[in-house]
């Protein structure tokens, strides 16, 4: 089964107050390896408020990081974390030449990021920061791959230019077919998780699964994408976060 795949970042209603754009910034691609199979790949990521250059990093990592990981598609070796922590690496050191560039510190080109490499029967994900990861199974169950990365205080989390040795980086690599994931920004985290459980809401992720399954062609997945767009910048949607959202989702399996 071929990977279907759609993905939008929205901005938040206070974002919209204030005349600031979206500072979320979604990236994704169906590569095929040396072997003509299909490999999925996404990153996500979500520039800091605080930060001046928020959008212009969350669009750069983002970028930088499909642009890589298609490279090794390409390559035809197996993922390594060593391959996630290397691209990271270059992220980091273009942010800070841009900071370096603008004459500001390099805390002003903050982001998250999270992401996902998934072929035939293995899969990398990575993430620093909040927002989440979540993958069916193989039973139907959605589970986050791990639970967001907040900080000591209330809406703080860690960033991908806070640490150039990357400690906050998670990375796993696991074998086995991964065939449904979703990866979105810390704006949609309410809705999607159960925080008081630290589990993902199932109900959520079935509805949203259920309607990409059953589009059988391009034109229904272009479909769903616009009106992914649409409901993340519904009333439901912004009645509950302010923030910006961004939500990814992407499926092999059919109806």
């Amino acid at each position: 089964m071929m990977w279907k795949a759609i993905g939008s970042s929205v901005a938040g209603t206070s974002h919209a107050a204030s005349g600031k754009p979206c500072e979320d910034a979604v990236q994704y691609c169906v590569a095929k390896d040396v072997n003509g199979d299909e490999v999925m790949i996404c990153c996500v990521s979500d520039g800091a408020g605080s930060a001046a250059f928020a959008g212009f990093a969350s669009g750069y990592a983002t970028q930088m990081m499909t642009d890589g990981l298609r490279m090794v598609a390409f390559s035809g070796a197996a993922i390594s974390q060593g391959d996630i922590y290397a691209l990271a690496e270059d992220i980091y050191y273009g942010l800070a030449a841009a900071a370096e560039r603008q004459h500001v510190p390099l805390n002003e080109y903050s982001c998250t990021m999270l992401g996902c490499y998934i072929t035939k029967g293995r899969a990398a994900f990575f993430q620093v920061g909040d927002g989440a990861i979540v993958r069916n199974d193989g039973t139907g169950f959605y589970l986050p791959v791990w639970w967001p990365e907040n900080g000591e205080y209330q809406n703080s989390t860690c960033f991908l230019v806070d640490d150039s040795s990357f400690g906050n980086l998670n990375v796993v690599i696991t074998e086995g077919a991964v065939n449904e994931v979703a990866i979105f920004t810390d704006g949609m985290q309410l809705l999607a998780l159960n925080t008081e459980q630290e589990t993902a809401h199932q109900p959520f992720f079935t509805d949203m699964f259920r309607f990409l399954r059953m589009a059988n062609d391009h034109e229904k997945v272009n479909v769903l994408h616009r009106k992914l767009g649409e409901y993340l910048d519904s009333k439901q949607i912004n009645d509950r976060t302010d923030d910006d959202k961004t939500l990814f989702l992407a499926t092999r399996i059919g109806v």
